[in-house]
Order: C-alpha cells, then structure tokens, then sequence
C-alpha cells in the first residue's frame, strides 16, 4: 500500500519537523499505513504545497499558527486556516525569552527595562513568524512600542538562538523545549516564558504575568491538516486514528520525554481554535505597522 506523505513546510531536524516525526510515526500504527515525512523548507511555499496536494488522502501536512500571520502581510501569501481541512492539533507551546547565559539581564523586568531606552535585537524565525510577533506583543503589553524591535530573519528558531549565543542578536523568543540543549547545557538561560502556566520541564521559569503583572500569552501551535475537499469518510479516518494517538501511551512518553507540550483538539474544535489565533495575531501585526508608518514619518 502507498504511503501517505506528510509536509512538513520547515527545516529537516527543526522543532517543527521533530513534532512531525514523532505524530507520523504513530499515526502510521493507528491508521496501518506508512507515513512519509517530506520537507518542503520555506514556509509560504511549503503551507501552499499542503493546500494544493491532491484532496484524496495521499497528502496531508503539518502547519503551524504562522498560517494565521503571513496572510496579513500584503503581497505574501492568500493562505488562512479556512484553506485546510482540520484534523488536529497535538502540540501547542508557548514563546519565551531566551538569552545567551553571558547576558547582562537576570529577570524579565531587568530584560524589558533594559530595551525602553534603546532598540531590542531579536532572531528565530521569518519576519511573518510567530516568534517576532510573540515578542513584539510582549513590548506592546509591557508599554514599550513594537516598533522598537530590529529582527534578523532565520529559517528556524534553532538558527535564532545561534544568532543569540554568537553575540548577533539579543533574544530568541522560541519555546524552552526548542531551546532545551542550550538551557540545559548552561549555555542560555530563559528569562520568562509568555504561557499562562510554568513548564513541567523548566519550573525555574515564571510566566509574564507572574514576573511582568502583564497578560499577554502566545501559544504557538503545531497541527496536522488535510487539503480542502477531502472527503468526510476520510477525514473522519484520520481524526479517529489521531484520537487513538492521543490515548495512546507510548507517544504520551516520547511527547513527555522531549519536552513537548500536548494539548489535543480535534477536527471543529481546531478550526475554532486556529481562527482565534488569526485574529490576535493580525491585532499584533497591526499594532507593528502602526509604528513602523510613525517611525518613518
């Protein structure tokens, strides 16, 4: 039997595509199918290729809540969550700020006072991506302009916090499990992260309202879709096979193992979910604009 490929629109070995390996491999034992990961690096690129894959089951693709930012960026892409049949999210996680472990800041509020007088340097991800919107929403709710953040584009988180470590950038505001190797060897250091709860794996770690008296609060999630169309047969096929993962106790372990942090919805249920991310994140990118229209005139 044919294999059921999954895109994956980011780098191979990146955070996204590790989650995707992981939800492929038991969803190939729940289904009795083979699925075959492939990497299509470039997000706008890879999203389209899920959306345009032939609606009869043979493709289905991993997106993540960036489906619901680059569309609000003029010329870059039409793509919404309304494009995708959805099936269901297991990952969803939070930004966090995280700096090299030489950095001058020991708190949050040490790090946000820090960047009311000068320009904050952020790196990981594309400039559509939810880690600059994460962090530009942070300065927003801590009083501080957006359009005081500089960004330097990268094609994976990973590759920001690089930037961070080799003295180019000032923060990488990716999830702490992302950023797992570098926090655990000592070489970063995580100051805050923008969840509503502290990790299990990082409880050293408040939350923004906890270290800031701020609610802001960014869950960036990875979830699996099927192309618009797919027949409802199947669809219900693959939801099904996704619940058994859910349940099943050996991915709980491997998610539980890796840091990962797992909030399943299904189906309607991720639909609602994914339009309710599109919409704080266009208030952000608005917000971002704004300045960047302020500052230039």
């Amino acid at each position: 039997m044919t294999a059921i490929r999954l895109i994956v629109p980011y780098v191979a070995g990146g955070g996204s595509d590790q989650r995707a390996r992981l939800a492929a491999l038991y969803l190939g034992k729940h289904l009795g199918r083979r699925i075959e990961v492939v990497n299509r690096t470039g997000a706008v690129a890879g999203h389209a290729a899920i959306a345009e894959a032939p609606a009869d089951g043979s493709v289905i693709g991993l997106i993540t809540g960036e489906i619901g930012m680059m569309h609000w960026h003029r010329g870059l892409t039409t793509l919404t969550p309304r494009n995708y049949t959805p099936l269901a999210v297991p990952y969803v996680e939070s930004a966090a700020v995280i700096v090299a472990a030489a950095a001058p800041w020991r708190t949050a509020r040490e790090f946000v006072e820090a960047f009311r007088g000068r320009k904050l340097r952020g790196s990981g991800g594309p400039h559509f991506g939810v880690w600059k919107f994460a962090l530009a929403g942070l300065l927003d709710a801590a009083g501080i302009s957006p359009s005081r953040l500089d960004w330097t584009e990268t094609l994976s988180g990973e590759q920001g916090l690089e930037n961070v470590l080799a003295g180019h950038a000032d923060v990488a505001p990716i999830t702490m499990t992302d950023a797992r190797a570098f926090l655990f060897s000592g070489q970063a250091r995580a100051l805050v992260t923008m969840e509503d709860a502290r990790h299990a794996r990082f409880p050293e770690v408040p939350t923004v309202g906890e270290a800031l008296d701020v609610k802001w609060h960014v869950a960036h999630w990875r979830g699996l879709v099927a192309p618009r169309g797919v027949p409802s047969s199947l669809c219900e096929e693959f939801v099904s096979a996704l619940r058994a993962v859910a349940h099943d106790a050996e991915f709980q372990r491997e998610a539980a193992a890796s840091a990962f942090t797992v909030r399943w919805r299904f189906a309607d249920d991720f639909a609602s979910y994914m339009e309710e991310d599109d919409r704080q994140f266009g208030h952000i990118i608005r917000l971002i604009e704004e300045g960047a229209k302020s500052c230039a005139q």
